[in-house]
């Protein structure tokens, strides 16, 4: 074995991997040769192929020839662009069909349309600009969902030290909407767990008698309910002046909508067009608000499933499955000084004189540790608190 082929495989796992899909083998033999020294290059000779490929092995560029049997590469990338968004498409044909040009545009959105036979030259430039259109794509997406969460957090730990009540009840959702948005596969679920902490910011309206009654899962009066109806509203009116929300600013506003669209006046978005993250939310909240009146994880999800119309039927199935195994979580007692970030508590915490100091479902943070610590040296609070394994 020589010295360069020792190195082979570290600088091939180096290079940005492209897949090239084409149904003549000696097309792809020929593209691999005349890439292989500037890309890690993965082929497959047709749709199915690469589709399964692409679950196994990210690339960065796919390069599809259009007239495939079976499938196309019209109908090829148009699947990639919804199942792999961020993958940068470009359609490589000998046809001159003007309208196959269109259609692979409008349905794959692809980045270039090149036709064959194309310069080496040509592809490999193409291709090589089309690598680097991924990588600032991918590091914008990283960078507005790292800040946009840390943002997130930072706001909603601060307000939930005034209203701890609205923000464990958030925080318990967005649990929940992590652990759905992980069964059904979303490829980049901050969004929607930006949009399930986001849209309780209007509960800081809600007198405290209120949220203790929302916590709680007790009835509310006609005024009541009219004000805590209006926390979605305030919330999306607080996050659409926010830029790069306005997806999460919509889902809040419609999440409360029926899946079937019972109720919704008429030209209201309903069912598969309403927004991931709203059909998402809302299983979530009723799934919270359920176990705050009955115990029972299989009496709440048999509360739900009786109205199943007003629940995207694939995000109830996973909250079903994400249940599967009954009982409740384990708890032990911890010291106030042993508390570590990322903790949950268990139950609700009150201070002597009863007021509700953290809500339960609250993830164990510095600075609530502090305002624990705090309340335990002025003697309004036990030193043993209750978590959750």
């Amino acid at each position: 074995m020589t010295t360069a082929s020792l190195f082979e495989p570290r600088r091939a796992a180096a290079l940005p991997p492209i897949l090239l899909v084409d149904d003549e083998v000696a097309i792809l033999d020929g593209l691999r040769r005349q890439l292989r020294r500037k890309f890690a290059v993965h082929t497959a000779t047709g749709g199915a192929e690469a589709l399964e490929l692409l679950t196994m092995q990210p690339v960065s560029v796919v390069v599809s020839d259009m007239r495939m049997p079976q499938m196309d590469g019209a109908t090829f990338l148009s699947r990639v662009r919804v199942g792999y968004p961020n993958v940068v498409r470009i359609l490589l044909t000998g046809q001159a069909d003007t309208q196959s040009a269109i259609q692979a545009v409008n349905e794959g959105q692809i980045y270039r349309f090149l036709t064959k036979p194309c310069p080496p030259d040509v592809l490999t430039d193409e291709i090589a600009n089309a690598v680097e259109l991924h990588r600032l794509m991918t590091a914008e997406k990283e960078l507005l969902a790292t800040t946009l969460r840390r943002t997130v957090e930072a706001l909603t730990t601060t307000l939930s030290l005034a209203q701890p009540a609205a923000f464990g009840r958030a925080e318990r959702i967005t649990r929940t909407v992590t652990e759905l948005a992980d069964l059904l596969h979303v490829e980049e679920p901050w969004e929607l767990e930006v949009t399930a902490m986001l849209a309780h910011l209007g509960s800081v309206t809600l007198p405290a008698n209120v949220l203790a009654k929302l916590d709680a899962g007790r009835p509310l009066s006609p005024e009541e309910t009219e004000m805590a109806e209006r926390v979605p509203v305030i919330s999306q009116e607080l996050v659409a002046s926010i830029p790069r929300l306005e997806g999460v600013a919509e889902a809040i506003r419609c999440f409360r909508t029926r899946y079937d669209g019972k109720g919704a006046p008429v030209g209201a978005t309903v069912g598969e067009d309403l927004p991931l993250a709203a059909r998402i939310l809302r299983v979530a909240v009723d799934f919270d608000a359920g176990m705050a009146q009955r115990p029972s994880v299989q009496d709440t999800m048999a509360v739900l499933r009786a109205d199943a119309g007003a629940y995207d039927p694939r995000v109830l199935d996973a909250l079903v499955r994400c249940h599967a195994v009954p009982g409740h979580p384990a708890t032990q007692e911890a010291d106030v000084a042993d508390l570590e970030p990322g903790m949950v508590i268990f139950d609700d915490i009150y201070t002597i004189d009863s007021l509700l100091l953290i809500s339960r479902g609250t993830v164990v943070t510095e600075p609530l540790i502090r305002r624990l610590e705090n309340y335990v040296s002025q003697g309004r609070v036990g030193h043993r608190i209750l978590i959750q394994n």
